[in-house]
């Protein structure tokens, strides 16, 4: 049997970041580790799923493994789900943007900015139910550090994109500057200076990475990790 597993570096990184920032910034439980395995099965269940979206002709190869995913995702979230129902209604919120997924991917057209601005915020209500398991409750601290979860990977997108698939294009590099000198600005302006210093940290290393070197993907890859690690324990002093 073939196993699909995800090689997207920054959805790794989407999954893992939101999900530890509502974790940090709630109260730490066993639950979160259990729920986690589950959404991480999950996640892996996404390869074969959309490798049969792109390519149906090999759903006889994908499906075995689709299937394994699902049951071992069940699993290990049922448990979570039951002490907690209402992490199913938070769920219901994320559905819509992962069918856009679905259908960017059907379309061939993964690699649009506004198909990954849907799976940014799709995988952002993971700091919603993160917290969640945590307190038992939503506050607006939530939806404040979903917020900043958003504006940090749109900011790494931009980033990415300039290294890479809008490499050479002096307008989306505008946009890119831009946007990244918006991040430190508006987190000065709403009064979380060092959230703000986070985001000029990210900048920083946005503006100075010369964007006619050729880099590997493997170098952005492992450049943006160290700049996710340094922002989750930064958000994590900070609340």
């Amino acid at each position: 049997m073939k196993w699909f597993i995800p090689r997207e570096h920054g959805a790794w990184a989407m999954l893992i970041v939101p999900y530890l920032i509502g974790m940090f910034a709630s109260e730490v439980t066993w639950l979160h580790l259990i729920f986690f395995i589950g959404i991480l099965a999950f996640y892996f269940a996404s390869a074969p799923l959309l490798t049969v979206v792109r390519q149906p002709k090999l759903k006889k190869i994908a499906v075995p493994s689709f299937f394994i995913y699902v049951t071992i995702g069940a699993i290990f979230t049922f448990p979570v789900l039951y002490l907690h129902p209402e992490i199913i209604l938070i769920s219901l919120f994320i559905i819509p943007f992962f069918l856009l997924n679905i259908v960017f991917a059907k379309l061939k057209k993964e690699r649009l900015f506004f198909n990954d601005l849907c799976a940014i915020i799709a995988l952002s209500f993971l700091v919603v139910i993160s917290y969640y398991i945590g307190t038992g409750t939503i506050e607006a601290i939530t939806f404040i550090l979903m917020a900043i979860n958003i504006i940090f990977f749109t900011a790494s997108v931009f980033h990415v994109k300039t290294l890479i698939r809008e490499n050479g294009n002096k307008k989306f590099l505008w946009k890119s500057n831009v946007f990244h000198g918006f991040t430190v600005i508006i987190f000065i302006i709403v009064g979380m200076p060092l959230i703000s210093l986070l985001f000029l940290i990210s900048s920083i290393k946005s503006w100075m990475m010369q964007k006619q070197k050729k880099y590997k993907p493997i170098q952005i890859g492992l450049i943006e990790i160290a700049n996710s690690v340094i922002f989750v324990i930064g958000v994590g002093i900070f609340f």
